[in-house]
């Protein structure tokens, strides 16, 4: 297996993040057993990738079944042929991980576009993908049709120049009304599975406003500047307005049968490779309108 690096961060914790099921010292095992090497050579765990390092993984490494085409309801918001914008309904991987090789967004990007017309070096099991929504995130996403694409599309991304806006439902009352949210990330130390504020970590930075609140609920504007993982729900838990439903970040009781975040990407606006400003949006979710409506939030 080989995979183009596209993080300029040591090659264990980049491993990690992709194959999170293999524990990061076991990763450093593999490594220094060379059987990852990069650009063919053997290398430290330690060592720091350079965009578009070649990473050459053992084939019987990280054996993972075949990720087939499944039919799935994608909604498509815009396509061309470079890229594609699609709305991700909730409960949806975007792509394979561990044991999970099916039902994922991949898995429907195959069926409709086929491999041959998405972009390849993001990963073997990523076809296409350039960025991440949470599993019940729902929302705005670029699908990129080509790999010359995705290096444009990452670029934009890695140099901030994408606009992403969303819009969440917050637990209580900001006394401030809107603010930027400056902080640094990185993986929870007790958890890795979560994120957390930390001054070893990378900084993220989120701007937000509000625009109804009503019984202790706030419907919320959010804009990220940077795209760290969780970066929305780690903030507004930061500041002590996790989002509604929110099972990892929230913990916090309600009275409502929600098991999952209310978050969605509404809004993504970027300069194509044509040199034109494009902006998508679409609406909220049925599941997000109705508890808008219940909460008295306004449309």
């Amino acid at each position: 297996m080989k995979i183009k690096a596209n993080k300029e961060i040591r090659l264990d914790k980049y491993l990690s993040d992709i194959f999170e099921e293999i524990p990061r010292e076991k990763i450093k095992d593999f490594i220094k057993e060379k059987k990852i090497k990069v650009n063919n050579k053997k290398i430290k765990p330690s060592y720091k990738l350079i965009l578009e390092d070649e990473i050459e993984i053992s084939d019987d490494l990280f054996e993972r079944a075949k990720i087939e085409a499944e039919k799935m309801d994608l909604k498509i918001v815009y396509e061309n042929k470079d890229y594609a914008i699609i709305d991700k309904d909730e409960n949806v991987i975007v792509h394979p991980a561990g044991s999970i090789v099916s039902g994922t967004l991949v898995n429907g990007l195959l069926y409709h576009f086929g491999y041959n017309n998405l972009s390849h070096i993001g990963g073997d099991d990523r076809p296409g993908i350039v960025h991440r929504l949470d599993k019940d995130t729902t929302g705005l996403m670029v699908i990129a049709k080509s790999n010359s694409s995705y290096k444009f599309l990452k670029n934009l991304f890695e140099t901030r120049k994408i606009d992403k806006e969303y819009l969440a439902i917050c637990n209580g009352i900001f006394k401030k009304k809107s603010g930027e949210i400056h902080t640094f990330m990185d993986r929870d130390p007790n958890n890795r599975r979560k994120m957390a504020v930390r001054n070893s970590g990378r900084d993220a930075i989120s701007k937000y406003e509000v625009l109804s609140e009503n019984d202790g609920y706030s419907l919320v504007k959010i804009k990220i500047l940077t795209g760290r993982t969780h970066q929305i729900r780690v903030h507004m838990t930061h500041i002590n307005h996790p989002l509604l439903g929110d099972p990892v970040y929230g913990n916090v009781k309600h009275k409502f049968n929600l098991d999952h975040q209310l978050l969605h990407c509404h809004k993504l606006g970027f300069t194509d490779k044509d040199g034109v400003y494009r902006e998508f949006e679409a609406d909220v979710h049925e599941d997000f309108k109705k508890y808008q409506k219940v909460l008295g939030l306004g449309e």
